[in-house]
């Protein structure tokens, strides 16, 4: 989060011990980024992905930063049966593509977990506490993509098994941010 002067840290998530690297996301939650999340998730509007989420995500990387794999967040079967696609995915793909680095699937969901909309930073991280898993082991630098930053339980959860599979290190990306 922006702040007054140059930190490695803001003060939203100084205090909360994440399971990635870093955290970067080029637009907030609000106005024309919620709209755009709202069209592929709810709409399916999917060209969004590679017209407008992808190139603006890949701007927000670190340029001296190399990756090794992209991989998403994955979603509950029953979410991806409803959805009919995973979001996550979808950008990965796209953005695996330009980095030139492999995409990786290697995260799955091993239980269904409830919605978080309502739920505080901590009963997030409650929420998620070993809902996912590798299939394998993963080797090197990890960029791991989810559409909406708004804790970071999800992705610090996620980062955290592709740690204990044998990632050197895990930064995320996402579309939004909500802080």
């Amino acid at each position: 989060m922006p702040a007054a002067f140059e930190t490695f840290v803001c003060e939203e998530c100084k205090n909360v011990d994440y399971g990635f690297e870093s955290a970067r996301a080029p637009l907030r939650y609000e106005g024309v980024g919620k709209e755009i999340v709202h069209a592929l998730k709810y709409r399916g509007y999917t060209r969004v992905v590679e017209r407008l989420m992808a190139p603006l995500m890949l701007g927000a990387l670190d340029p001296s930063h190399s990756y090794d794999a992209v991989v998403p967040v994955p979603l509950h079967r029953s979410r991806l049966r409803r959805r009919g696609f995973n979001q996550a995915a979808l950008m990965a793909k796209a953005i695996a593509g330009e980095l030139d680095a492999g995409l990786s699937d290697t995260l799955e969901v091993v239980r269904r977990t409830r919605d978080q909309v309502e739920l505080s930073g901590a009963g997030r991280r409650a929420n998620v506490a070993g809902a996912f898993r590798a299939r394998g082991r993963v080797s090197g630098n990890i960029l791991l993509i989810d559409d909406v930053f708004t804790t970071g339980a999800t992705m610090s959860e996620c980062a955290g098994v592709l740690m204990q599979a044998g990632a050197r290190e895990v930064r995320a990306l996402s579309f939004c941010r909500t802080c």
